[in-house]
């Protein structure tokens, strides 16, 4: 009997599952996410491969979700991923443990380059780990095909194998962390699986997909009305593309949203969406968002003006969104009419909304997965087209579209704008409290480098991720003279891996004004405040036009800090380059390394002189994870 060329992905509720399905199919080879308990029957029936996925659960505890047993002793070829290999480990009766050190980010592993899972990969393989349990015991007739020591001497097993049960504990789904992910699928599916790739598959994956896209719209929306909320971002214009090719003009009614939390570029984008053939009128709202508030368990929040709680500040916005699609259709005489959103795979990856049936642990709610944008999701009355595609995926789409190159590659800004780039404080006061670790921090910082070095536990915390988990943590600030590449990746490393429960964020001094005297300023979303970082913001996509950096650094936020590093009332910038391809994951992007340590200097030294009341200026030097793209 043929063995099915197709591959059984076990969705554990791991974030990054749509990445592995995505890696198969990159290879040619189909590939279907499964709900974890799926029978080991129907699975040889199915299928020629198996791969278990990551998970936020712990294998050991008893509650943890387990696939069929079979599974483990089937002739199919298995590949278990981070809680995947885990999982395989406890079922052989190794030893899974959590570890005093978690791994998050690119870790470089050892690795058995003779095994057929590594043929033609480097020894020395760099991939994302995201874990804070370990294997501690192998199984009887496991060999470890890929180590590495940890800083407490330990040893972190990265890859095991038993004839053709394999894991490994990084992710080699996630191309920008494990740069040699795609090989290692290779070797798993087409060496050790006998899988092959499907020339007609690859083809019809990419010359259908514009036509499938089409199909599923006229399907979801019918006769319906569709209102469209596009912001200039390549996910908004492409969904919006996409569905003003199926939905009849008189039915299409497209909205630019002037919230006042976007940048100074409302009229370019109103007329780039216009000239690519997508009839926009402008809206201003910016009254309505400055009083929004929303329904959280009972209590009422708001207005947005006064809120701190990044988590607040999203939901409100949202909320604030559907209400005014609801006076549109009133005004529309419409009795109901289809939101079109452009909601992208890591919007609602990172917001919980898993594809299959497991529910995925929040990161941080993103302002178009809000509550009452679910209530219109399970009323269908919610249009996402490319909600499966990644910001990559995104990009090929709307050129395929024809969209302009200024669309297509415009730099990501999200939904909530500058609401989220400002780290908001109800009070002013002197930072005079001392967190207990601070020391611990200064006497790890100053064995990084030879230089002096001075580091602060900054006031106020930042969203990350870890395991797949949402972290709401502390940030270090550092300042040295010493301000190479390698030095910065290394602050960003390693501090937030030693001290994994307090702090998930590093940002380095830019400016010359002193970190050991800080002061916290009131920082609400006032229009004062946002225009602080509008300024800021300007300057800084005037000096990445100036250096060719627009299409290099593929996001780039400014973010506003409640800190004075010199006199009370004063503020700080952080800037945040980036590089990625699905925002799953990204790289922070460094000086002398990525860009010129010059165009660096310009910013800052711009900064500090031309917005009033900014006292410093920090470079935010930490990979996702352990900290998410955005602050908030």
């Amino acid at each position: 009997m043929t063995k099915p060329n197709k591959v059984a992905i076990l969705d554990a509720g791991g974030q990054y599952v749509d990445l592995v399905k995505k890696a198969v199919q990159r290879i040619g080879i189909e590939a279907e996410v499964l709900p974890l308990n799926t029978s080991a029957d129907e699975i040889e029936q199915n299928y020629g491969a198996i791969i278990v996925s990551g998970s936020p659960a712990s294998s050991h505890e008893e509650q943890a979700p387990q696939p069929d047993p079979k599974i483990w002793e089937s002739s199919l070829p298995l590949l278990g991923i981070c809680y995947g290999m885990q999982s395989m480990v406890t079922f052989y009766g190794g030893k899974v443990e959590k570890n005093a050190i978690r791994e998050d980010g690119r870790v470089t592993t050892v690795i058995d380059d003779t095994h057929p899972l590594y043929k033609g990969i480097k020894k020395n393989l760099t991939g994302l780990f995201t874990h804070g349990d370990f294997v501690k015991e192998l199984p009887e007739g496991f060999k470890t095909i890929g180590s590495h020591s940890l800083s407490d001497g330990s040893t972190a097993y990265s890859s095991i194998a038993k004839e053709n049960k394999l894991g490994v504990q990084f992710h080699p789904e996630v191309f920008d962390d494990t740069p040699e992910g795609y090989q290692l699928f290779k070797n798993f599916l087409l060496d050790i699986a006998g899988l092959v790739p499907d020339e007609n598959f690859v083809h019809s994956l990419a010359s259908s997909l514009i036509e499938t896209k089409l199909e599923n719209i006229k399907q979801a929306v019918g006769e319906r009305h569709v209102i469209a909320f596009v912001s200039g971002g390549v996910d908004s214009s492409v969904a919006a593309t996409l569905s003003a090719k199926v939905i009849n003009k008189d039915k299409m009614h497209a909205f630019y949203i002037d919230s006042g939390l976007m940048r100074e570029e409302d009229d370019e984008v109103v007329d780039a969406l216009r000239q690519a053939g997508i009839p926009v009128e402008k809206i201003d709202a910016v009254e309505l968002f400055e009083k929004g508030t929303t329904e959280i368990d009972g209590k009422t929040y708001g207005p947005l003006i006064n809120v701190t709680d990044p988590e607040q500040k999203r939901k409100i916005i949202g909320k604030v969104f559907i209400d005014i699609q609801n006076d549109l259709i009133k005004n529309l005489n419409l009795t109901e009419a289809v939101l079109l959103q452009g909601t992208n795979a890591a919007d609602r990856i990172e917001s919980g909304h898993s594809k299959g049936d497991t529910n995925t642990m929040t990161i941080k709610t993103h302002h178009n997965q809000v509550k009452e944008v679910q209530q219109l999701k399970k009323g269908g009355l919610l249009l996402e087209p490319i909600d499966d595609l990644f910001k990559d995926e995104i990009r090929r789409l709307g050129k395929e579209l024809g969209l302009p190159e200024e669309l297509v590659q415009r730099q990501p800004f999200p939904g909530p704008g500058l609401a989220i780039r400002i780290i908001a404080s109800e009070e002013s006061r002197d930072v005079i409290e001392k967190n207990a670790i601070e020391d611990e921090i200064q006497s790890y910082a100053q064995t990084l480098i030879s230089q002096p070095i001075s580091s602060k536990l900054l006031p106020i915390k930042s969203i990350g991720v870890g395991g797949d988990e949402r972290s709401h943590k502390s940030v270090v600030a550092l300042q040295t003279n010493e301000m190479s590449g390698d030095l910065l990746a290394t602050f960003g490393h390693e501090i937030p891996a030693h001290f994994r429960d307090d702090v998930n964020r590093v940002i380095v001094a830019l400016g010359p004004n002193s970190i050991n005297t800080l002061h916290v300023t009131r920082t609400l979303l006032t229009r004062d405040v946002r225009e602080q970082l509008r300024h800021a913001d300007k300057i800084v996509y005037e000096e990445m036009r100036s250096y060719n950096l627009l299409g290099k650094i593929d996001q780039f936020p400014v973010v506003l800090l409640p800190i004075s590093c010199s006199e009370i009332g004063g503020r700080s910038i952080v800037l945040r380059p980036v590089k990625t391809s699905t925002f799953m994951t990204v790289q922070a992007m460094l000086p002398g390394t990525d860009y010129s340590e010059e165009f660096l200097s310009n910013v800052t030294n711009r900064i500090l002189k031309e917005v009033d009341g900014i006292t410093q200026v920090f470079l935010d030097v930490t990979n996702k994870p352990p900290a998410t793209t955005e602050w908030e």
